[in-house]
């Protein structure tokens, strides 16, 4: 189920699984390793080759098998500097980090 801007929730089945998405923005997605393969297959499903996703994650609980299987999957990332965010989340373990599919060049 998906919610739309008035606020009212629509069946899944309305959604268009085939729409690609210019941003992606998520939280708190990666937790858990049996996370990583769905949340992977939707960032390769949703995006085109200029989709740019901001997930925010955890470094205590998202592993580094995380990060590999992005990479092995054809995705590069980077974790955005500090000092972009609001004071309060920096120097600790929260962390936004920018998701990209690869360029055909780079893989």
């Amino acid at each position: 189920m998906w919610w739309n801007i008035n606020g009212g929730s629509n069946q899944s089945s309305q959604f268009c699984w085939t729409k690609k998405f210019d941003f992606i923005f998520g939280s708190d997605l990666a937790y858990r390793n049996s996370l990583h393969a769905p949340l992977i297959a939707s960032l390769n499903m949703f995006s085109h080759s200029h989709t740019i996703s901001l997930i925010g994650v955890t470094m205590l609980d998202t592993t580094p098998a995380f990060f590999t299987a992005l990479d092995k999957a054809g995705f590069c990332f980077e974790r955005l500097a500090d000092g972009l965010l609001d004071p309060q989340f920096r120097g600790g373990t929260f962390g936004i980090i920018a998701i990209q599919k690869k360029s055909v060049a780079s893989v």
